[in-house]
């Protein structure tokens, strides 16, 4: 049957999970996750039940190397945004929306940071905004590495007590994950589209 076919991404992954630079590749993927739109979260659970012994060391690059992703997401937010905000607003954001965004990432910038790290929130849209509002870089950072690490261990330690039936569902229904995935973050930019206008 088709449907069951690897997909190119599914081959890509098993492949990358398999060789002997696979560390490496978890923290380029985890690092360019501010430009990347594939499922990083499926993508690691492919790393850990291919080689269970190595959880801890996924997990831990794949934290330190979203980390180092958010931190550019946020420089670019922090520099780039007077240059330009005279083109976002009031064309894309009104300035009322941006001062209620301004003041709530400011009233609740931990939380945010932290749940926005933990849930599948895009950490493109996370971080860039941690850098617009100015929030602190070094809470920012920490607070998204604790979010992180949390939420990668939970994945690694999932891998560690159901790998082996977890590992058959993603093969089975790979494609349909990445849709569903995919339909989540279009989703979220579709919901924060309308709220902010």
């Amino acid at each position: 049957m088709h449907s069951h076919q690897p997909s190119r991404l599914h081959s890509w992954a098993i492949a990358k999970a398999s060789s002997p630079m696979a560390p490496l590749w978890i923290g380029l993927l985890f690092f360019l996750e501010i430009i990347l739109f594939i499922p990083l979260d499926a993508i690691l659970m492919f790393f850990c039940f291919q080689d269970r012994s190595k959880i801890p060391l996924y997990v831990a690059i794949a934290a330190i190397a979203s980390v180092g992703s958010g931190l550019c997401g946020y420089l670019l937010g922090h520099f780039l945004w007077d240059m330009i905000a005279s083109y976002v607003i009031p064309y894309l954001i009104s300035a009322a929306s941006f001062a209620r965004i301004y003041t709530h990432f400011h009233a609740y910038e931990h939380w945010v940071v932290f749940f926005g790290g933990l849930i599948p929130f895009p950490i493109k849209v996370l971080s860039l905004g941690a850098g617009v509002f100015h929030l602190g870089v070094l809470p920012f950072c920490l607070t998204l590495f604790a979010a992180r690490s949390l939420r990668f261990m939970l994945i690694g330690g999932a891998m560690a007590l159901w790998g082996e039936s977890v590992k058959q569902f993603v093969e089975r229904n790979f494609q349909k994950i990445v849709l569903i995935l995919g339909a989540k973050v279009a989703l979220i930019f579709l919901c924060f589209w309308l709220l902010v206008r």
